[in-house]
């Protein structure tokens, strides 16, 4: 029996969000870098779980963030905090200070993530 070959960078999974959307089409200016601290561009953004599926993270905007794409595959189910600082999530949240787009509230989106944060002991404010 012949065994298939296994990829060696198997097929990332595909989410879709508002967050990401929004970035590509250039109607979030202010946001520059990722959760990571990483500048984001649009071939290196990826969506990433802040509290990942596989320890109950919900697929929902509030546990959402940009992240480059590398650091997310990476990171895989870890821990945030072993890959970013409280600083680099306060920058990020802080970057969405005062968006208001159609169908998007920046304001909104800190608050809920914040909340999401708490959820996994990290408490910051922005």
């Amino acid at each position: 029996m012949k065994i298939g070959k296994i990829p060696q960078n198997p097929i990332p999974f595909k989410y879709s969000s508002p967050l990401k959307t929004l970035y590509k089409k250039g109607k979030l200016p202010g946001v520059i870098y990722d959760i990571y601290g990483i500048k984001l561009t649009p071939d290196n953004v990826s969506l990433e779980h802040i509290i990942p599926k596989s320890l109950g993270g919900k697929s929902k905007l509030s546990n959402y963030a940009l992240a480059d794409k590398v650091k997310n595959e990476i990171r895989g189910n870890d821990d945030i905090l072993k890959y970013t600082t409280i600083d680099n999530i306060k920058q990020w949240f802080g970057q969405f200070k005062n968006i208001s787009v159609k169908g998007f509230s920046g304001e909104s989106y800190i608050k809920s993530g914040i909340e999401n944060l708490k959820q996994i002991g990290i408490n910051i404010e922005v």
